[in-house]
């Protein structure tokens, strides 16, 4: 009787909750949201969980998208912890969506990315591929199809800038996805404990797809799926060095959980010292991401 309910669980379509966290972010979601409300996909429900704006983000939601759920938060829980309140308040769903405010959807993205998680139970979490937004000679480019994770736990956007065509429409395992379009089992999800609560932004959806990873499911990259992202748009105040000191603390929060203090240490001994040969040799000729990948 068991086996006979899970595989009617399996077979039928799944419930999805898209979470989309937000903070002083009314410009993005007049520009973003109706195409997300405007999603051809049979059951899902949108709600926006908002850090504490001062915008007028909430009164805006309220007049225009009466059918998105809103959770208002009193402080600004920054993107993990916006997440996670998001799932704690709307729990019953079979799988969750991360998705910026930031990003645009066509109305078929949801669809491919679902099928494409229920084609293999050991699939725990899928991401499709994220375009910026603006065209560069009427053309798109790709900035995530996915992501790598170097031996030393550095991430780097699959394909980033290359222009996108066909041979980028794959379905393929891949180490880590973009959190700006996330879509994880609810399962999975409550198996990990949900995004690290001590990683206020970056890194946190690395570290979440290395530890699905840990528990044994797999994280695909589902190529015939698009999103548009308005790169930097959510975060553009935050200063490159700021950027670089969160990104480079949260990595060494998500290498301490897994592999301990020392190991942490090391990597961020490596780190400090490929910073300082770069810094002192290399940094008028290349980006330092494109000398770390050397």
């Amino acid at each position: 009787m068991l086996v006979i309910l899970t595989l009617s669980m399996y077979n039928r379509g799944m419930k999805i909750l898209i979470v989309i966290v937000n903070y002083n972010g009314t410009k993005l979601l007049k520009k973003n949201l109706k195409s997300v409300v405007d999603t051809q996909y049979k059951d899902f429900d949108i709600v926006v969980v908002d850090n504490a704006s001062v915008d007028g983000s909430v009164k805006y939601l309220k007049e225009n998208f009466p059918s998105v759920k809103i959770v208002e938060s009193k402080e600004n829980l920054g993107f993990g912890r916006g997440n996670n309140l998001g799932v704690s308040k709307f729990p019953n769903y079979d799988a969750y969506l991360f998705l910026n405010n930031d990003v645009s959807v066509p109305k078929d993205f949801l669809t491919k990315m679902v099928e494409t998680l229920k084609g293999n139970e050991k699939i725990g979490a899928v991401g499709p591929k994220v375009l910026y937004s603006k065209k560069r000679d009427g053309k798109y480019l790709i900035n995530s199809a996915g992501i790598k994770v170097s031996e030393h736990f550095m991430p780097y956007d699959r394909y980033d800038k290359r222009l996108d065509s066909d041979r980028y429409n794959v379905i393929e395992e891949i180490d880590a996805i973009m959190g700006g379009a996330f879509l994880v089992r609810r399962e999975v999800f409550e198996k990990t404990g949900g995004f690290n609560p001590n990683m206020f932004l970056y890194y946190e959806d690395v570290d979440l797809s290395l530890r699905i990873r840990d528990l044994g499911y797999k994280i695909y990259y589902c190529g015939n799926a698009h999103v548009y992202h308005d790169h930097m748009a959510s975060s553009k105040k935050i200063g490159m060095r700021k950027r670089n000191i969160m990104n480079m603390c949260n990595r060494y929060r998500s290498i301490k959980s897994r592999f301990g203090i020392l190991v942490a240490i090391r990597e961020t001994i490596w780190y400090l010292f490929k910073w300082l040969q770069w810094k002192m040799i290399y940094s008028k000729g290349m980006s330092l991401k494109e000398f770390l990948r050397k």
